[in-house]
């Protein structure tokens, strides 16, 4: 009878461990309840392992490149054509280069976005490059320094982006008084899901603002370490981040807004178009506050709020090249 029961114990035993292994995953086999990835990335950048190298020797001696590699790492599509890189921080000529070498390059392929798949399988990104001079050129410090000296190879990276957020807006037909058993509470914050990239938007809150009427306002916040841009003219896939100080103070923290529930007779603040317009972030931030008109014959139901930021973005990767003199050279 021992026997027995030390059977039956380790039959449990190893029913047990099989289903804590089974539940391993994050989704535990189930399809994300979730829109999105998350995250506060859009491209990854970075200069490949010893390109630039970080030290050189003067006097023609050695040739290098400089390869910038970019990951999409939110979850905005892009086309090659809606980035532009551009190599700063030294004097081209002593390198060999001329300015038109260094300026407006674009990568390889295009940075296609991390994704997700309805049964919650993760698409990585591809890794994409961009050479500089070019893929058959080469950088080389012609001239004879006195002594060694550090030169700044730095890659601002210009690149359109699109945020999206999705909310949930609570109507019932009787807004005034809520009862414990209806559908949705629409006097209370609500979760708001947004799309990996450099800019979220959190703090979504729903009120009743009459019996026919409900508000609901939202944050924009820059997230990121960037420079967000005004998007330039949309029948143009190049993105546009000035370095003009005039101009970049006009188009610098300026963000395209569009904001869509599904139901006619919304209006938003300081939106130009009502639903649709730019706001400029203070401080990286700002806040949206939206009026949307009921039918007074609806019944009660929850709808989504659908939220778009477009934007250009500006970020960067800087590494120092020590130019070494060579004596008797």
């Amino acid at each position: 009878m021992k026997s027995f029961h030390i059977v039956i114990i380790s039959i449990l035993g190893l029913f047990i461990i099989a289903g804590c292994q089974g539940g391993g995953g994050d989704n535990n086999g189930a399809a994300p309840k979730t829109p999105f990835l998350g995250g506060t990335q859009g491209l990854e950048i970075k200069f490949i392992d010893d390109s630039p190298p970080k030290e050189v020797t003067d006097s023609g001696t050695f040739s290098f490149q400089s390869i910038v590699s970019l990951k999409n790492k939110g979850e905005f599509d892009l086309n090659r054509d809606q980035v532009k890189i551009d190599l700063i921080g030294f004097l081209p000529a002593d390198f060999g280069a001329s300015q038109d070498d260094l300026t407006g390059k674009k990568p390889e392929d295009n940075p296609t976005a991390r994704k997700r798949d309805s049964e919650g399988n993760i698409v990585e990104p591809t890794e994409t490059f961009a050479a500089f001079p070019s893929t058959d050129g080469n950088f080389n410090f012609g001239r004879s320094i006195p002594g060694n000296n550090i030169f700044i190879f730095r890659a601002d990276v210009c690149y359109k982006y699109q945020t999206k957020a999705v909310s949930r807006l609570c109507v019932l037909r009787n807004l005034i008084n809520v009862r414990k058993n209806d559908v949705c509470r629409p006097n209370e914050p609500k979760t708001v899901f947004t799309s990996g990239s450099p800019l979220k938007v959190s703090s979504f809150r729903e009120t009743a603002s009459g019996q026919d009427k409900v508000s609901f306002s939202f944050e924009v916040t820059h997230s990121a370490t960037g420079n967000v841009f005004k998007e330039g003219d949309s029948t143009s896939p190049a993105a546009d981040c000035p370095r003009d100080p005039r101009e970049a103070r006009e188009k610098e923290n300026k963000v395209l807004v569009n904001v869509n529930t599904g139901l006619p007779n919304l209006r938003c603040v300081g939106l130009s178009s009502s639903t649709s317009g730019y706001i400029t972030l203070v401080n990286g931030k700002r806040t949206v506050t939206c009026a949307q008109e009921l039918d007074p014959g609806r019944n009660d139901f929850e709808t989504n709020v659908e939220i778009t930021l477009d934007y250009n973005y500006r970020d960067s990767v800087q590494q120092d090249v020590l130019v070494k003199h060579l004596v008797g050279s």
